[in-house]
Order: C-alpha cells, then sequence, then structure tokens
C-alpha cells in the first residue's frame, strides 16, 4: 500500500515500495514453488483482456529493445543509456497486476492512493493560499505539490482523478469524488494550459464510456437516486468553481486559457519552432534517431532561426520527442504499447460493461490515457516519472480486475 500511496507525493519513495513489492511477492512466490514439491501449478483463468504477457509484454519488450539499439547508436552511448533509467518504473505493470487482483485488496490500493492525492491537493492549496498572501500568486508562484514542477504536478493530478472515481459506493466513494473535485481545482491553479484539456478529455471518456453496452448479464446501471446525485455533482461544481475563481481570479484564468489560440504568445511560437525542429531530426535520423537523452545536446544544431530559445530539454510532444530522439521505429513500438494497454481495457469494458467488475477500472484506464495523450500532444509527460507511474498503475487495473473473470459462450465467440 505505500507504493500506491506515496504516487502523488513522492517518486523517491514510490520507486523504493515499487521494487520492494516486487522483490516481496518474488519471495513469496519461490517460497509456494519450493512448497508444492513438483507438483503441476494450475493454469490461471484468461480474463477479458486475453492473453496479457503477449498483450502488453510483446510492445513493451520491443520499444525498449528499440530504445537500447538507438542508444547504443548514438554518439553518446553511455548517455543514452543511462536516461534509460526509467525502464525500471515498468514494474509498476507487473506489481499493479500481481497484488490487485482481488477486489479488497484493489479497493485498499485505491484507497491508499486516495490518502496521497489527498496530501497532495492539501499541500497544493495552501501553498497557493500562502502565495496570494504575499502577492505571488496569480503570477510567480504556481503550485507544486511535493513533486516538485507544477507541470508535473498537474498531469499526476490529471491522471488521479478517473482513477479516483473507480470507487463509487458509500462513503468512499463520496470522498474520491469529493478530492477528485479538489484535485481539479488544484489543475486549474497550475495555469498548465496542457493538463486543462488533458482533463476534459479524459473526464469526456469516463462520462461517455457509462454508454458502452457489456456483453455480461450484470452489466446494467446500478439504481441511483438521481435527484440527490445531480444536487451534490452541482453543489460540489460550484463550491469547487468559487475556489478557483477566489484564489486565481477570472482575469487570470482567462487570459491564461485564450493564450493557447495566439502566436502573440513566445511560449506558443517557440513550440513550433521545436516542432520543426524535431521534424528537421527526424528527417536525417528516421529510423533510431539522435539516441535517448539526447536532444538538448543537438537541438541547438538543428533548431529553426525563428526559434525563442537557443536550446531545451524536450520538445513538448510526446510522440515528436520520441520520434526524434529513437526514430520511427521507437515512435511505432510506442503507439503500439499505448495502443495495446487501450485495446485491453476496451475489452474488459465491452465484456463486464461500465458497472460490474472491472468495468470501472476499464473507464478510469481509458479515461487516463486519453488524458496522457492529449496532455502528451503539447508537453514530453512521457519523460515524468510521477506521471508515468500514475498511468501505469490505472492502465493495468482492468487487467487485474478482470484476471478471475470467466468469460461467457458469446464472449469466446
Amino acid at each position: 500500500m505505500l507504493w500506491a500511496l506515496a504516487i502523488p507525493l513522492s517518486i523517491a519513495v514510490a520507486e523504493i515500495a515499487l521494487w520492494g513489492s516486487l522483490l516481496l511477492w518474488c519471495a513469496n512466490w519461490l517460497r509456494l514453488e519450493l512448497a508444492r514439491a513438483g507438483s503441476i501449478p494450475e493454469r490461471p483463468a484468461r480474463g477479458p483482456a486475453g492473453d496479457v504477457l503477449s498483450l502488453i509484454g510483446t510492445p513493451l519488450m520491443a520499444f525498449w529493445g528499440v530504445s537500447m539499439i538507438s542508444a547504443l547508436a548514438s554518439r553518446s552511448p553511455v548517455e543514452s543509456l543511462w536516461s534509460l533509467r526509467e525502464v525500471f518504473l515498468f514494474a509498476a505493470p507487473v506489481v499493479t497486476y500481481l497484488a490487485y487482483r482481488h477486489p479488497s485488496m484493489r479497493r485498499l490500493g485505491l484507497r491508499a492512493l486516495g490518502i496521497g492525492v489527498l496530501v497532495a491537493v492539501v499541500v497544493g492549496l495552501l501553498g497557493t493560499v500562502l502565495a496570494v498572501q504575499r502577492g505571488d500568486f496569480p503570477g510567480a508562484y504556481r503550485p507544486d505539490g511535493t513533486l516538485g514542477h507544477y507541470m508535473t504536478y498537474a498531469g499526476a493530478l490529471m491522471l488521479a482523478i478517473p482513477t479516483l472515481l473507480i470507487l463509487r459506493d458509500g462513503w468512499v466513494g463520496m470522498l474520491h469524488r469529493t478530492l477528485a473535485l479538489g484535485a481539479l481545482v488544484v489543475v486549474g491553479l497550475t495555469m498548465t494550459r496542457s493538463a486543462w484539456i488533458g482533463c476534459v478529455v479524459g473526464l469526456a471518456l469516463w462520462f461517455g464510456s457509462r454508454f458502452v453496452p457489456g456483453r455480461s448479464p450484470e452489466s446494467g446501471p446500478p439504481p441511483r437516486r438521481w435527484a440527490a446525485y445531480v444536487v451534490l455533482l452541482l453543489i460540489g461544481v460550484v463550491v469547487g468553481g468559487v475556489v478557483l475563481m477566489t484564489l486565481a481570479g477570472p482575469e487570470a484564468l482567462y487570459e491564461r486559457g485564450a493564450s493557447i489560440f495566439t502566436l502573440d504568445n513566445p511560449t506558443n511560437l517557440d513550440r513550433l519552432a521545436m516542432a520543426a525542429t524535431g521534424l528537421r531530426i527526424i528527417q536525417a535520423h528516421p529510423l533510431l534517431g539522435v539516441g535517448p537523452g539526447l536532444i538538448p545536446r543537438v537541438y541547438p544544431a538543428w533548431r529553426m532561426d525563428w526559434a525563442v530559445k537557443e536550446t531545451t530539454p524536450h520538445l513538448h510532444n510526446d510522440a515528436l520527442h520520441l520520434a526524434a530522439e529513437r526514430g520511427l521505429l521507437g515512435l511505432a513500438t510506442w503507439l503500439w504499447l499505448i495502443a495495446a494497454f487501450a485495446v485491453g481495457a476496451w475489452r474488459v469494458l465491452r465484456c463486464t460493461g461500465p458497472f460490474a467488475e472491472g468495468g470501472p477500472e476499464a473507464r478510469a484506464a481509458l479515461a487516463a490515457l486519453g488524458a496522457f495523450l492529449t496532455m502528451g500532444l503539447f508537453e514530453y509527460n512521457f519523460s515524468d516519472s510521477e506521471v508515468l507511474m500514475i498511468l501505469l498503475f490505472a492502465s493495468t487495473l482492468p487487467f487485474a480486475a478482470s484476471a478471475g473473470l470467466v468469460l461467457g459462450k458469446d464472449d469466446e465467440s
């Protein structure tokens, strides 16, 4: 549970807890195998997502294989290989799948994540209130919680919002919905435009996926007191809007939102220059790119004359950066990996429906993937360890939730 709790708070603690959990599971597995005394283990039931190892493992190995080749073929193999240390974060799908297949464990994990998000939201709100008193917000200050950067903070909360909506029953479900609204308010306070758009897409996918028909007999919607539900939702939206407007002010929010659509903003102009530079790099290094982690080194030699900045740590676009860094082969395998997570979640959703076991997890996974890809049009959020870890956690939950489900004859045909 420490791993899920630490994800929105500290990447160092989260990584230590992640690998500690994996090592503990391996030790327990070895103990069980030794106690089995040579008997043949039962084959685990295959869930609606199909063969998880093949579906996710194959593109994952292909992506990291291409990344390794790109690093070894670059002008600075040591530096490129060091930048690939993010591969250790991909223990997250393994731990999520192994630890959260049982509903009670999954609820505990989601509650732990909720506690972590609660702390992150409270820290962000308190920091903003203090900045308002100092006269630094809106202005120089942007809330970053405990993650050190406001964009990373906004991206992590953006992905946590649909994940918090998975638990829907009882007082815990109500608290998680209230917390999701608080996280949405804090994302607004970060003034991160890409996260704003990502939240819109993610919530649209979450609410839209409730109308996807399932093939399971239990896939129908649960009975709800719609009047009370709508009233509470409206109250929450009004309270959240009042807090957001009070702290940030309508003028600052409007100016930040309107800046998305103008080239008078130097940030927007520089993003276009980064895109043009990235296309130049791809044209010169189409297959394997310049090597992982080497964009800051080669950018000045390829930058456009009208670019605002002399250099940049990344190209502010997931697909463009990966194609320039690891070539079109790297981009293709990355898209394959993202599509594999989406296909698995869609299979679970179509089998169970949006409300039966596995359905809310599948909806959250699709919403998180949509929000992540949308934000990734404007940021290189694949390099943010905190954002990536929450994405992998949310995207693997439907596989874990559906692992023990037995498909009916209609699902097998």
